[in-house]
């Protein structure tokens, strides 16, 4: 248990849904309503899958190595390195796991015909490595960075097509969808991250992180992520509004219930959050519309049919 703890497997498994979702959910449906052909097999389809989800884990796990000081801080009790796993097993499981991801991506993009495509999984585990090194205990560049990882997730699979259909990919009709989904995954990862920040900033403070609340204090900190939060419900509610005047009442009230009502419930909770307990919950609520919105990916199947 320690070591899926290590890896955040609920993190790592939320990847895999979000590919199995856009096979099965968007992909699929296209090939089967539209008649456009899929260029990527399934056996690709899980091989890009399990790339990506092994170099997240192994982002997970040197990022704990490097947080050791700021977690005996911010929270002692649930210290895995050091305590449930020596640090050598951790950088181990590290270089096992980024080293599986690469290889993975690396086969699949020669089998594509397009081996300098892999240059995006290369960057993925360098941007994880950095992250964790140095990055998010910059001003604000380590949340961009986590946040444009994260979009990145939604837009590999038409990544792979860029690569298998290069002249074509823009016509698919998915497209604009999985844009749309990077972008939610942006903004949502990066209100997250910041909240996250709130919690954790006993610890970054005395470690002398020059994260987001340090940097500005509490309470701006809390303005700005309201003001993403904002962002969020208002480019939610211009796509409601084109699925209410096209009758798309299913797909409306789901981002409503799940999505829309969360973030201004979530608004009151950062507003009103002190305690390291309290910016806790509020990271829990972010997480929780995030997920809402990957799990949207199986209603927008009732508009491509």
């Amino acid at each position: 248990m320690a070591y899926l703890r290590l890896v955040r497997w609920p993190n790592v498994l939320i990847i895999g849904l979000i590919f199995l979702l856009v096979k099965t959910q968007l992909v699929d449906v296209i090939v089967e309503f539209s008649g456009v052909e899929s260029c990527i097999t399934s056996l690709q389809w899980l091989l890009v899958s399990l790339a990506t989800m092994f170099i997240a884990a192994s982002g997970n796990v040197v990022n704990d190595i490097f947080d050791q000081d700021i977690d005996r801080v911010n929270k002692p009790d649930k210290l895995i390195i050091g305590k449930e796993i020596s640090e050598e097993t951790a950088w181990n499981l590290y270089y096992g796991l980024g080293s599986l991801g690469l290889g993975l991506g690396i086969f699949l993009c020669w089998q594509l015909g397009n081996v300098s495509s892999s240059l995006v999984f290369m960057l993925a585990a360098g941007g994880l490595y950095f992250y964790s090194y140095s990055y998010k205990r910059q001003f604000l560049i380590g949340n961009v960075v986590v946040a444009l990882l994260a979009a990145l997730v939604p837009f590999m699979p038409m990544y792979l097509y860029i690569m298998c259909q290069p002249d074509s990919w823009m016509q698919l009709p998915w497209s604009p969808i999985l844009m749309a989904f990077a972008f939610f995954s942006f903004i949502t990862t990066l209100i997250r991250e910041m909240i996250k920040d709130m919690e954790d900033l006993k610890g970054d403070s005395l470690l002398r992180c020059r994260t987001v609340p340090v940097v500005l204090g509490i309470k701006p900190t809390k303005l700005l992520v309201v003001g993403l939060i904002a962002l969020l419900i208002g480019s939610v509610g211009r796509l409601q509004m084109a699925w209410w005047q096209e009758n798309d009442m299913v797909i409306f009230l789901y981002f409503l219930l799940a999505v829309q009502v969360p973030s201004v419930l979530l608004v009151s909770q950062v507003l009103r959050s002190t305690t390291p307990a309290a910016f806790h919950r509020a990271s829990s609520m972010a997480k929780f519309i995030m997920v809402a919105g990957i799990l949207s990916m199986a209603v927008f199947r009732t508009i491509l049919e």
